[in-house]
């Protein structure tokens, strides 16, 4: 085993992150062919959420956590720790799949409402990653 470095939490954080990026493009695509195929376009906010949030705002997510790993190889960064960078991603882990099982249940039942719990879940992981990267951007 070799030594770690301070940088080392974030290192797996944004792994993860381009690995549900990954999951998520390969989704995305499959729905949106299957959309294609099928001449069935009632998905069309799982499948732009997929892409957008799932791959896209993922991708970001796992950039901004490898650049804030590249920062902390050379000590700490005041306000960032991996600990809030771990909430942080299941945050976003839990919101996304939650909003996006809350855009297929019924509406008339008002299960579809579920969704919005999710969502401002999502949200909440968003602003959270925007505090942890000002503060990564301010200490640097």
């Amino acid at each position: 085993m070799g030594t770690s470095t301070p940088g080392d939490p974030f290192r797996p954080i944004a792994r993860r992150y381009f690995r549900a990026a990954l999951v998520y493009l390969s989704l995305g695509l499959l729905l949106g062919a299957g959309m294609i195929w099928f001449g069935n376009d009632n998905f069309q906010f799982l499948h732009g959420h997929m892409l957008l949030v799932g791959t896209g705002l993922f991708a970001a997510y796992g950039a901004g956590f490898r650049w804030i790993a590249s920062r902390v190889d050379g000590g700490s960064l005041p306000g960032v720790s991996a600990a809030t960078a771990n909430v942080q991603f299941w945050l976003a882990n839990v919101g996304l799949p939650g909003m996006l099982a809350g855009s297929v249940l019924p509406v008339g039942l008002g299960l579809d409402r579920v969704g919005v719990l999710f969502g401002f879940i999502e949200a909440v992981a968003g602003l959270l990653f925007a505090l942890l990267l000002s503060r990564a951007l301010r200490s640097t």
